[in-house]
């Protein structure tokens, strides 16, 4: 254990890690929304007593499976940018990329979930995610370098991660 270094030491800031996790994250929403889409369909038995709850349920697994997908394509988008930056790039050239490519992706996917539908009792947690979401984005888009050295979206995180939408803001 202590001959071998630590990873942040090999690869600096792990970007080659979250490109990898990235992947990862995005092969198993693939797998889970198959595997949802595969119980999905009629059979020869059906039964026509489907509770509030459990309705419910299907609706917010279905939001959070849409609204994770959403994320995924984004996430391509700006970890795309983020390799391209390079690992060191200067401010001027992260100002540029965040405000030319990563803040109208990250928006897009912000209005993309806004337009699912919420299930039903859910709007205010909804809405609450939406809205860190969007301070989330103000706040990179006034202080560019966080996308490189910190996280503008920790308190969207803390929030939509225990919700289901682990794909969004899913950074290591």
């Amino acid at each position: 254990m202590y001959g071998l270094p630590r990873v942040e030491s090999i690869i600096p800031s792990g970007r080659i890690l979250r490109c990898v996790r990235l992947q990862g994250l995005a092969l198993a929403g693939t797998l889970i929304v198959g595997l949802a889409a595969a119980g999905c369909g009629s059979s020869t038995t059906s039964t026509s007593s489907t509770t509030g709850a459990s309705a419910t349920s299907s609706a917010k697994s279905e939001f959070v499976a849409k609204a994770n997908a959403i994320c995924v394509k984004s996430n391509a988008v700006t970890e795309a940018a983020r390799l391209k930056l390079g690992f060191a790039p200067n401010l001027k050239r992260v100002r540029l990329v965040v405000r030319k490519t990563i803040s109208p992706a990250i928006q897009a996917e912000i209005t993309e979930i806004k337009a699912l539908p919420v299930p039903s009792g859910e709007q205010a947690t909804v809405t609450n995610i939406v809205n860190l979401a969007q301070k989330g984005l103000a706040l990179l888009n006034r202080a560019p370098a966080l996308f490189e050295v910190g996280d503008a979206f920790l308190s969207f995180a803390k929030v939509a991660h225990p919700y289901g939408l682990t794909s969004c803001a899913a950074r290591p």
